[in-house]
């Protein structure tokens, strides 16, 4: 998608966006060790927890519905396979990659539909294996663009426990920025009245204002 945009917009600037786990995947693309577009200037990751086999342990607990959530994920993401079950649960897939369709159904939590469709079908032998490698904490040493992150604290998905590391990484490293307010829940940062919300969040404001510094940045860096 990135190398379509330079195709069809060669002179703009690309400062990526991810919320929840879009943040996680926006981040682990940055570390990872590919060819990026050179217009691709800075991220920005919003509400994640940066650790899947950690993040997925806080997940099973009841506090704050932690895993009413889960329970939630399961079933939406189950759906897509189930959807979709005339190729994805083709007799040809499952001999292929040894999937039994009564374990997929049948599970209840997002790791046990993880072990039972989505390593298999990636080639993972274990689920920490591939736990592990989406972590995007595994992959902050290899950015070399800004970077800002932006958590909540009473955020009810991402416990304040999975915040330590990525405070501890951003106070070292200089072109990295890591925000964290009191609340704001999982992607919430309302303002204004309980009833009537204001239609502009903290968080659209926030985002114009650091994709503008992010851009400025960049242009005085290159002159």
């Amino acid at each position: 998608m990135l190398h379509h945009l330079m195709e069809t917009h060669s002179n703009t600037k690309i400062v990526a966006v991810g919320y929840s786990m879009g943040g996680n995947i926006v981040t682990k693309y940055m570390g990872e060790d590919r060819v990026r577009p050179s217009s691709l200037i800075a991220g920005i990751s919003i509400c994640q927890g940066y650790d899947a086999i950690k993040g997925t342990s806080w997940l099973l607990h009841w506090q704050n519905f932690r895993r009413f959530y889960l329970y939630a994920i399961t079933e939406a993401m189950k759906s897509i396979v189930l959807k979709h079950r005339r190729i994805l649960l083709s007799e040809d897939m499952k001999k292929k990659f040894k999937l039994n369709e009564r374990d997929i159904v049948a599970a209840a939590t997002l790791p046990e539909l993880d072990d039972a469709f989505t390593r298999k079908v990636h080639n993972f032998r274990s689920l920490t294996a591939l736990y592990s490698w989406s972590s995007c904490s595994n992959f902050l040493n290899g950015i070399d663009i800004p970077m800002v992150f932006i958590n909540a604290k009473d955020d009810p998905i991402v416990p304040e426990a999975l915040l330590e590391p990525i405070r501890e990484y951003t106070s070292a490293h200089d072109k990295f920025i890591y925000m964290e307010v009191a609340h704001g829940g999982h992607l919430g940062f309302y303002e204004g009245g309980l009833i009537y919300p204001n239609t502009i969040a903290w968080l659209d404001r926030v985002l114009v204002s650091l994709v503008g510094s992010l851009v400025f940045l960049n242009c005085n860096s290159t002159k």
